[in-house]
């Protein structure tokens, strides 16, 4: 259940509810959009409401957003879009590794820890948060 993330995500960075959700979308989205598609079909599989909350704050990815959207292909223009974007929130970066760390381990006690390696290790900039 998405909301058990969210719940976790007020506590560790103190950011209100809605904040939260949105931060948990828009992360979710990096990985839907920059991750290896058949290992993100796997893992969004093993956390229910993990596809629809990256649609709802993150878009699918398709429609690129300006400059950013186009680096989105780069080595880090979808890490750093998103980053801006958390940023853009309201998130500070503490907000934000922690954000990273607090999804992450939440993916790996729902999909198991060598599917979240392998999701992780194809989106540049990510798997420092492992």
């Amino acid at each position: 259940m998405m909301q058990d993330l969210i719940d976790r995500i007020v506590e560790k960075t103190g950011l209100a509810p809605d904040v939260a959700e949105k931060a948990t979308g828009i992360m979710l989205s990096l990985v839907k959009t920059q991750g290896d598609k058949a290992k993100v079909a796997q893992l969004f599989d093993a956390i229910p409401g993990a596809g629809e909350l990256a649609q709802l704050h993150g878009g699918d990815g398709a429609r690129g957003g300006g400059l950013l959207g186009m680096l989105g292909g780069g080595l880090m223009g979808g890490p750093l879009a998103a980053v801006s974007k958390l940023q853009a929130t309201g998130l500070s970066m503490d907000q934000i590794k922690t954000l990273g760390k607090e999804t992450l381990g939440y993916a790996k006690e729902k999909a198991g820890e060598d599917l979240v390696k392998d999701v992780a290790n194809s989106i540049p900039g990510i798997s420092g948060y492992l």
